[in-house]
């Protein structure tokens, strides 16, 4: 009798597995493969100018010092962390506080023209802002504020035509900035998140800004801060898959529930052919 119930429940689930295996199947793809292009952590000796260091990979060349205006940029003791990046070495860079409050220092990196690439890096700059700074430059592109939104909040600044496209973050909050500049669709998203964990670079989420004709090329990274001012984790990348403008969502599939569902069907197996006559 019980051996009766037990194979009834077993023929009715059966189905219900299969299906589920599938979906399960379906659901299970690659993550997101991000390509490097250039990054640095500011790993560098604390308390020395960043001008002359050579730290990280994928740049043209080491930083640089422009601007007589300006202080050098100096290496803090610790660096940025927010939740979803990973933050090594003390590499925190800040506007040395000597004669001049203002800080600068640039690098080259590979020119960046084509399909789509995203620019990411945590920051914390003071409460004020104006004379170009503090700003985070890329070619046409400015990420910072320069006395343009009423306030001092983070703003995506299209230098060719002046106009701001002006969060309500404050400068003085510690953020991560995300932009994603689309050559193909000439349009340039940014995010400024407290936190990266679970953000979806192929799907992400509704802009912060953003900025539709208007798609910056640029081979050199300028950064002209105001004292304080805290910058680390400067990536640019490319993701694997992303189509211009119409990126896709990468669902994730459960092996905890993979795992029961293949056991399901290898025990339904097991008791078919133990029920088979001969």
């Amino acid at each position: 009798m019980l051996s009766k119930i037990f194979n009834r429940a077993l023929r009715r689930a059966l189905p219900v597995a299969v299906l589920a295996l599938s979906a399960c199947l379906l659901s299970v793809q690659a993550a997101p493969v991000i390509t490097v292009i250039a990054e640095d952590s500011f790993a560098y000796t604390v308390g020395q100018t960043v001008v002359g260091k050579n730290g990280g990979v994928g740049w043209s060349g080491p930083w640089v010092f422009e601007n007589a205006n300006f202080s050098q940029l100096v290496v803090n003791a610790a660096g940025l962390t927010v939740p979803g990046v990973s933050s090594s070495g003390g590499g925190l860079m800040y506007a040395f506080n000597g004669a001049l409050p203002l800080g600068h220092a640039a690098r080259p990196l590979p020119q960046q023209d084509t399909g789509v690439v995203f620019v990411q890096f945590l920051s914390q700059f003071g409460t004020q802002s104006g004379g170009g700074s503090p700003s985070v430059r890329f070619g046409s592109g400015w990420v910072g504020n320069n006395g343009g939104c009423g306030s001092p909040v983070y703003a995506l600044i299209d230098t060719t035509a002046g106009v701001f496209e002006c969060t309500t973050v404050p400068l003085a909050t510690l953020s991560a900035v995300v932009l994603r500049i689309d050559y193909t669709a000439q349009t340039t998203q940014m995010w400024v998140l407290p936190s990266l964990s679970g953000f979806d670079y192929l799907s992400p989420p509704a802009p912060t800004v953003q900025r539709a004709g208007f798609a910056p090329v640029f081979s050199r990274f300028s950064l002209y801060a105001r004292n304080p001012a805290l910058i680390d984790e400067l990536r640019v990348f490319r993701v694997a898959n992303v189509a211009p403008a119409t990126p896709l969502p990468v669902p994730v599939g459960s092996w905890g529930a993979l795992g029961g569902v293949s056991g399901l069907i290898l025990l339904s197996g097991w008791w078919y052919k133990r029920r088979r006559p001969g």
